[in-house]
């Protein structure tokens, strides 16, 4: 999504009545209360800020300072490589006991923390270093314990090797210099890696760095180790145009980097094959920055492949679920959709201990919670724009009632008016001023302006009634008025009375005989036109009323399925908030480990 934005100043602010963020935040805001996992494992209502309301008004105001260009509006006029599969795919690599057990270690850190008194001092064990720890470990458990061998089907060697199978079968692509026209060169696509998580440093914190492992991995299934570059490598502007450059020409064919380093201001797409996401990022930006890499004018593939991934029994499946529902809801927002009326906060966090303790708890029936909730949201959605449409239709019926007596009523109004109209030769006039008939066209159009010039002259406010032009009554105004030296004075204007467009107009001192006459004919002559924009437009609205009667009254088309999408959703809530959370007190059946997770007492560090 792409915008071109001004600041808002403080008066357009006080204008919408923003003065304060108190007042934003009740036009915008709403608390919501869910149930949310507790660090016991149970279940009960917590009351958050956490959605955005009245969605459409939110956007209509920030439109008045922004111009919002979506990717889908921005396929109709720059080409863009079409994604493998319609959408980004997601691997999941199944736990193993290893991590289930690693989980447990989790799950008895949460609850040491809840069960301590008093604030953490320095070097206790804290929430973030738990989620932390549960994000690296979902990567691979090196991250948390070094002395742990490789798990050769942990989602970071799924990622390796997809990565090597289309390394291998790109190999033979060829591409051409868009400055030249010739083809480059070096053959074979390139790719990007993206991970926020286990860089080179963090060997120094926990003696394990997925991009080092990444790299000798390829070496040695046969990449050739200079085709493999690390986005931190390249600081200085210069350095990283040389790197673009390599890419873009085959030297390189393998760039692994992080959303801060490779998300925004990287031109290297000529040849850019496929995107991974090693890691599961925390709001929609940054999955639209890194794909913004690849999804770009300029990438020569026709087809390119998004992949994420994700472990079985871990947060990631359900952040990937909260990730793709936000953005759908920002774009539907941002494309000016007035049917959504809510969207959950992509900034806020879901409280810590619930997140926490999911993160060790691998509880499926969350998954099905977030699927259930984000059905649920829609179906509302469609159930809240159904009942708009249904008022705005009671409200167009009764407009377009009201249109069509209004129409008939003037129709008849305006063929009395053409009924005493009088078409004289073009070349006179029939002025009859108080029985006197001027036919001459000058010395009508000089009357016109003698009658003003006196009402002017004597002051006052009046209406009088100078005669009929062409068989229509011509009144006189006067009325007074402050003119651009600030001084009070009589103004008058002349104006036909029928029942088209009057076209009432000032005349003054300067105005010629001409123009007053003429605009006087010209509104009489258009009678006709004005009798059959009347007449068009009832026609319009007799042929319009039925089809909306027809509309008034039609019930929710998807209400049934809403409903039974409720019901399920609340006898899962039920069934979370009334089950004993596997770590309760009492529920120890699960209690012996096997090393290397056995003793709790090793807490792993948070980098």
């Amino acid at each position: 999504m792409y915008t071109l934005q001004r600041f808002m100043q403080p008066d357009e602010l006080q204008a919408k009545g923003l003065h304060e963020f108190d007042a934003w935040a009740a036009n915008f805001g709403d608390t919501r209360t869910e149930l949310e996992l507790q660090p016991s494992g149970s279940y009960k209502p917590v009351t958050r800020f956490c959605e955005f309301v009245n969605v459409a008004d939110l956007m209509a105001m920030y439109r008045s300072v922004a111009d919002v260009v979506l990717k889908d509006d921005l396929r109709q006029y720059v080409r863009l490589p079409t994604i493998k599969g319609g959408k980004r795919k997601i691997i999941v690599a199944q736990s193993g006991a290893p991590f289930k057990a690693y989980q447990k270690v989790l799950a008895g850190r949460i609850k040491a923390i809840e069960n301590r008194s008093g604030r953490p001092q320095k070097g206790d064990d804290i929430l973030l270093s738990v989620i932390t720890d549960g994000r690296h470990s979902a990567i691979d458990l090196r991250f948390v314990d070094p002395m742990m061998g490789n798990e050769e089907c942990n989602k970071l060697n799924l990622l390796i090797e997809n990565v090597y199978s289309i390394w291998r079968d790109t190999s033979g692509n060829r591409y051409t210099d868009p400055e030249t026209g010739r083809p480059y060169p070096l053959p074979g696509a390139v790719q990007m890696i993206f991970s926020d998580l286990g860089t080179e440093n963090a060997i120094e914190t926990r003696g394990f760095s997925a991009y080092v492992w990444i790299r000798e991995q390829l070496i040695e299934m046969g990449i050739p180790a200079d085709q493999i570059a690390f986005m931190q490598h390249y600081k200085k502007n210069s350095a990283k145009q040389r790197l673009f450059n390599d890419l873009n020409q085959g030297r390189k064919r393998i760039l692994i980097g992080s959303t801060p380093t490779m998300g925004t201001g990287v031109n290297a797409q000529q040849r850019l094959k496929a995107l991974h996401h090693l890691d599961v990022p925390w709001i929609p930006s940054d999955i639209e920055q890194r794909e913004g890499r690849i999804e770009r004018q300029g990438n020569q593939n026709d087809e390119i492949e998004l992949y994420g991934y994700a472990t079985s029994g871990s947060m990631d499946a359900t952040n990937w679920q909260m990730l793709e529902r936000k953005a759908r809801f920002i774009n539907m927002a941002m494309s000016g959709d007035r049917s959504i009326r809510r969207i959950e906060d992509v900034g806020s966090n879901v409280n810590q201990f619930a997140l926490a303790k999911a993160l060790a708890s691998g509880d499926d029936r969350l998954m099905r919670k977030a699927g259930l909730d984000a059905e649920v949201a829609r179906l509302e959605r469609l159930r809240d724009a159904h009942i708009d449409d249904q008022y705005n239709i009671r409200r167009t019926i009764k407009r377009t009632a009201d249109a069509i007596i209004d129409g008939s009523s003037l129709i008849a109004k305006l063929e009395a008016d053409i009924a005493r109209r009088v078409l004289p030769r073009h070349d006179e006039v029939l002025f009859d001023c108080g029985g006197t008939m001027v036919t001459d066209r000058k010395a009508a159009g000089e009357r016109i302006l003698r009658q003003a010039f006196e009402l002017r002259l004597h002051g006052g406010r009046a209406r009088q009634l100078l005669g009929t032009v062409n068989g229509i009554d011509v009144e006189l105004s006067g009325y007074e008025a402050v003119d651009d030296d600030g001084e009070r004075g009589i103004r008058t204007s002349v104006a036909a009375l029928h029942h088209g467009e009057r076209n009432a107009f000032e005349v003054s001192d300067r105005t010629r005989w001409t123009t007053a006459l003429g605009r006087l004919e010209s509104s009489i002559l258009n009678l006709d036109a004005d009798l059959a924009a009347v007449q068009a437009d009832l026609e319009a609205n007799e042929r319009r009323l039925p089809a909306f009667e027809a509309r008034l009254g039609q019930e929710f088309p998807d209400a049934a399925l809403l409903e039974d999408k409720l019901r399920e959703l609340a006898e899962l809530e039920a069934d979370l908030a009334t089950t004993k959370g596997e770590f309760e007190p009492g529920n120890d059946e699960d209690a012996t480990l096997a090393p290397p997770f056995g003793n709790e007492s090793a807490v792993p560090q948070a980098a």
